[in-house]
């Protein structure tokens, strides 16, 4: 870093370390941190993100259900996620004229967005059907002041 005009005071080591380690190759790596982010939303639609992958996750999460950090009136995760799959399986019966029930919470994830977004995976259990357990999907969005919004709640694609 050159000193500044008129001064005959030398640049310090210090501040030649910080140019160094903020180049282009931090940006380099968040940009390929994104990409492989991406490719991972798309292929799972941001249910089954592999966390593991990726040193930057851009303020998505995969939830605990048994701890209590994201609960207040539900005791745990569990049932605060429990409580938001029932919201969206009833939606999709009433609009679907179906009667699943809702079965056994896989995992869900989030991420902060003027509340909570959480991509859901459960069961369900189809009485039409057999009693047939099948896997489903919601997305459920759950503001600050309580309101919660379902944003889809579908049967889990086929993997690809």
């Amino acid at each position: 870093m050159p000193s500044p005009i008129g001064s005959d005071v030398p640049a310090s080591p210090k501040s030649e370390k910080v140019e160094e380690t903020t180049s282009d190759d931090s940006d380099d790596d968040y940009y390929e941190q994104l990409e492989l982010f991406n490719q991972e939303m798309r292929k799972g639609g941001g249910f089954e993100i592999d966390f593991s992958k990726f040193r930057n996750c851009f303020n998505w999460q995969s939830l605990d259900l048994d701890d209590s950090t994201m609960a207040d009136e539900p005791e745990t995760n569990r049932d605060l996620i429990t409580m938001l799959s029932s919201r969206a399986l009833a939606k999709h019966n009433d609009e679907n004229g179906t009667s699943l029930e809702l079965g056994k919470i896989l995992r869900a994830n989030f991420h902060p967005s003027a509340g909570i977004t959480y991509y859901i995976s459960f069961e369900v259990n189809d009485p039409s059907d057999g009693n047939q357990t099948k896997p489903y999907q919601a997305v459920v969005f759950h503001h600050f002041a309580g309101n919660v919004r379902v944003r889809s709640c579908n049967p889990k694609p086929p993997s690809s």
